[in-house]
This record gives C-alpha cells, sequence and structure tokens, in this order.
C-alpha cells in the first residue's frame, strides 16, 4: 500500500512536470549547434556581400611624403671649358603628393561573376546545412523524448511487477508461518524481489541519463515527458522518395556544391581571356600639404587611363587548372547522384522496419495477455498449493518483462513514424507537427 502511495505520487509529481512533443521541438531552436550554425550562415552572408563588392567601381586615396637628403640639381656643362661649371636645382627636398582615384574593372574574363557566384552559392550551403543540421537534432530529440517515455513505461511496469511479488510475498510468509511452504520457497520470493528492485534502480538511472541528454541537447532543462499524440499515418513510401528528393536540406546542400564547383570552372576558364580596366585620378604634389607644387615642377598629375594584359603562357597552369575544376565537378554530381541512390535506400529500409515494428508491436500486446491470464492462474494454484513459488515469482516477473516490451515497442514506432517524416525533409515534418 505504501509502495503504490509512492509510486501515485511520483506519477502526479512527474506529469506536472512533463513536457509535450511539441514543446520539446520547439526548444530545438536554442541548441547552441544551431546557434553557432546560424553564425557560420550570417558569415557566409557577409562573404557573398562582401564579393558583390568587387563588381562595383574602387574609390582610393593616398597620399606620400618624403625627404630628400640632398636637394635635386641639374648640373650644366659648357664644352669649352673642362668640369662642371654650375649646378641648377630642380626641386626641394620635401616631397608631398596626394591622390584620388578610381578604378573600374571593365572585363575580367568572368572571373569576378565567378567569384559572385560561387560567394552567393555558399551562402545557400550554409543556409542549407543549418536546416539539415535543425532536422538532425529533431531526429535526435525524438529519439531521445521517445526512449525516456518507453523508460517511463517500463519503469511503471516494473513498479507493477513488484507489487505483485510483494503481494506474493505476504501470501507466501502466511503460509511460511503456518508451516505450509517451505524456506526456499520463501527466499525465492524474497530474491525476486530484491531483483525486480535493482531492475527499478537501474532503469531510474537510465531514465536519467536520458534527461540529462535531451537537456543538453535542446540546451533547456528536461524534467520529464508527456505521452506522445497518435501521429497520423505517414505518406506513400513512393511520396516520401519523392519529397527528399525535391526538398531535403542535405541533398539541396550537395547540389549546391555542385553549382560551386561550376563556378570554379568558370573561374580557371577566365585565364584564357584577356583583362581590361580604366582608371582616373585626381593627383596633385608639392613641397607642402598645400600640393600646390615645389616651383619646378608641375603641382597637377591627374590623369586618366586604361590597361589591358592577357596571358599568352603559363606552362599549361591555366589548362591544368581547368581541368582539375572539371574533375571536381564531376565527382561532385557523382557523389551527388550516389546520395541520392542511398537516400532513397534508407527511406524504404525506414518503412520495411516500420512494419517489422508494427508486427512486433502486435505480437508483444498478444503475449502481454497471455501472461496476465497464465499470472493469474499461477496465483490460484499458489495460494492452493499447485504451484510453486518460484514458477509464481517468475509468472509475475515474465508479465512486467512483457508490459516493458510492448512499452518499448510503442516508443520506437512512434520514433520511426517521425523519423520517416524527418527523412522526407525539413519542411515536411514541421509542417506535419505545426512548428513554426
Amino acid at each position: 500500500m505504501r509502495n503504490s502511495l509512492i509510486f501515485v505520487l511520483f506519477f502526479l509529481l512527474t506529469s506536472l512536470q512533463a513536457e509535450s512533443y511539441r514543446q520539446i521541438l520547439q526548444k530545438v531552436d536554442e541548441a547552441l549547434a544551431l546557434q553557432s550554425a546560424e553564425q557560420l550562415e550570417k558569415a557566409a552572408r557577409y562573404m557573398a556581400e562582401a564579393a558583390k563588392g568587387r563588381n562595383l567601381p574602387s574609390l582610393d586615396a593616398h597620399l606620400s611624403a618624403a625627404y630628400l637628403k640632398e636637394t635635386p640639381e641639374m648640373i650644366l656643362h659648357f664644352p669649352a671649358l673642362p668640369g662642371p661649371t654650375g649646378a641648377v636645382p630642380m626641386g626641394t627636398k620635401e616631397k608631398w603628393q596626394g591622390d584620388v582615384t578610381l578604378s573600374y574593372p571593365l572585363f575580367t574574363g568572368f572571373a569576378i561573376t565567378a567569384v559572385i557566384d560561387k560567394a552567393t552559392l555558399q551562402k545557400e550551403t550554409a543556409r542549407l546545412k543549418r536546416l539539415d543540421l535543425k532536422r538532425n537534432l529533431y531526429l535526435q530529440t525524438t529519439r531521445l523524448y521517445t526512449a525516456i517515455y518507453a523508460a517511463d513505461r517500463i519503469l511503471e511496469a516494473q513498479r507493477k511487477g513488484l507489487e505483485a511479488i510483494e503481494a506474493a510475498y505476504k501470501k507466501a510468509k502466511g503460509l511460511y508461518d503456518n508451516g505450509l511452504l517451505p524456506p526456499a520457497d520463501l527466499y525465492n520470493i524474497e530474491a525476486k524481489k530484491y531483483a525486480m528492485e535493482a531492475q527499478i534502480t537501474q532503469s531510474e538511472s537510465q531514465k536519467r541519463q536520458l534527461l540529462n541528454s535531451l537537456s543538453w541537447l535542446v540546451n533547456a532543462p528536461v524534467s520529464g515527458v508527456e505521452n506522445p499524440a497518435a501521429l497520423k499515418e505517414n505518406p506513400t513510401k513512393e511520396r516520401v522518395v519523392d519529397e527528399a528528393l525535391r526538398e531535403r536540406e542535405d541533398i539541396l546542400a550537395l547540389a549546391a556544391s555542385v553549382e560551386a564547383d561550376l563556378s570554379d570552372e568558370k573561374l580557371a576558364k577566365s585565364r584564357y581571356y584577356p583583362t581590361v580596366g580604366v582608371a582616373a585620378a585626381i593627383s596633385r604634389q608639392g613641397d607642402t600639404l598645400e600640393l600646390n607644387g615645389d616651383g619646378y615642377t608641375n603641382a597637377d598629375r591627374s590623369y586618366v587611363g586604361a590597361s589591358a594584359s592577357w596571358n599568352l603562357f603559363s606552362g599549361l597552369a591555366d589548362k591544368n587548372r581547368l581541368e582539375a575544376a572539371h574533375a571536381r565537378t564531376l565527382a561532385a554530381k557523382l557523389q551527388l547522384n550516389d546520395y541520392k541512390k542511398r537516400v532513397a535506400m534508407e527511406i524504404d529500409n525506414a518503412f520495411a522496419e516500420l512494419g517489422a515494428l508494427q508486427s512486433k508491436l502486435l505480437s508483444a500486446q498478444m503475449e502481454v495477455k497471455a501472461r496476465e491470464e497464465y499470472c493469474k492462474l499461477t496465483e490460484g494454484r499458489f495460494e492452493n498449493q499447485l504451484a510453486s513459488a518460484d514458477e509464481l515469482s517468475r509468472a509475475i516477473a515474465d508479465l512486467a518483462a512483457a508490459r516493458a516490451r510492448v512499452a518499448a515497442l510503442k516508443s520506437q514506432l512512434f520514433a520511426q513514424k517521425a523519423t520517416i517524416r524527418l527523412m522526407a525533409g525539413l519542411k515536411s515534418f514541421e509542417s506535419a507537427y505545426r512548428l513554426p
């Protein structure tokens, strides 16, 4: 009676602290791993904006100063006279120059376009990797959540088994006190009682560890979980495969990587084209910061100019770079195709596992029914001294184990259905569970 009261109080306390599956999933947004991925995505976004700056004009300001050891002079020679005959100053010791230059690359063989495209694709890849990480965090959360719920149900079954063992022990003690039961049978039931208590302690420890893991994963304390609501039937295998190949974040990230490799090819090809640029500058020089000349040379050094360059031969380096880029692109495409086939295979396996779990659950439920009837029968036979204490204790332990097996299978079935939804992609899963 005392144990029953303790169990009821414990159940009410944990029920008040328990959180639903949807509440736990919403906490995934606060996971430190996801926050880290968000910062990486932010960095990729800024790098993409920085790359776009290459396609805009560049404006630079420059100021320089120098102090010469000697004043620049021009030595005059007269043919009729030997040796120098005079020196004329040609400048001052102080040299100041300031300019503002505007430059723009007219054509770079599509190199700038390739760099911008690659940075944009890397930004998209970072976004997709963040979403795929979130999908995987949902998957880990689901497994931990259902494992904790299964641990609760297993503990419930074990406690019921302990209550039955204690009740059987009281009956056996009465028979023993009246000389109707040998000491070995009484000690056998007592040993089963202690074994069941040890199992409960072990299950409580496992549950505590699972709660700690879930709390770490979602970066928030979790003290208990609710019974997960019944799931709607999953879409067909064909639909899940189709959604996964079209929308799953890890597949889209690999596809973006292929496009980035194509940008590298374009960048390698740009070496075969000339580069053309223009520049204009307002430039002045002088012997002071006023930049008004030094009395000997013109103060205004402003200019407008253009330049063009074309590498005619680079020791086959450009050709080899292009071949290497092409090989990387081909490797990425092959990897993408292989990954798609792997995803389709894993989804097929997941549906096969779902069917197996459903069959196992039905079998386990039928076993519980049989164990319940057998346990009742054995209790009656024991009271009439037609069954041994060992037989009774084994019947009670087997019933508790069967109930625990049903709880574990129900938990696995829920997790498998949620996993199949996640295998279709984050969008499909959040839509099914009405997550933001």
